[in-house]
């Protein structure tokens, strides 16, 4: 089992036990830097309280855990608008948002989600309803309209 992960497994009920959700984790290297960083959902908003919360509790948890045995800094932070929407959670949480769909082929698909199951998203493009398997996707984002 890779770090993100093991990290996942061990934090995320936890995580959700303090009221927000984690909607993803990752383990960077910037520059020199090692930075570990964890997003955080909480309906209403994340604010810097919620942030602050959460990064004293994982301080506290990594340190028990020590899976990272080098240096790093740790992050925590809401998801913003550009990453990609990778679980059912976030694709359901953003259901009434036009989405970017980039597929494996190169195809790019502006769209609404109107069913998210197992193995396929039923996406409604301008009117017209069609069918993406999700082993097809490459990545779903926000699409930001100006």
């Amino acid at each position: 089992m890779d770090l993100i992960s093991r990290l996942k497994e061990n934090l995320e009920t936890d995580i959700n036990n303090l009221g927000y959700e984690l909607v993803d984790c990752e383990f960077v290297s910037e520059g020199k830097n090692k930075i570990l960083r964890f997003f955080i959902y909480k309906e209403g908003g994340v604010t810097i309280d919620d942030c602050e919360k959460v990064s004293n509790f994982l301080n506290e948890k990594l340190d028990e855990l020590d899976l990272i045995k080098s240096f790093y800094y740790l992050e925590v932070s809401s998801p913003d608008l550009s990453r990609p929407l990778k679980t059912d959670r976030d694709l359901e949480r953003n259901k009434d948002e036009l989405l970017n769909v980039k597929l494996k082929n190169g195809d790019v698909i502006l769209c609404h989600i109107k069913e998210i199951k197992d193995d396929y998203l039923l996406l409604d493009k301008e009117g017209e309803d069609f069918k993406i398997a999700k082993s097809d996707i490459k990545t779903i984002k926000i699409e930001i309209v100006f």
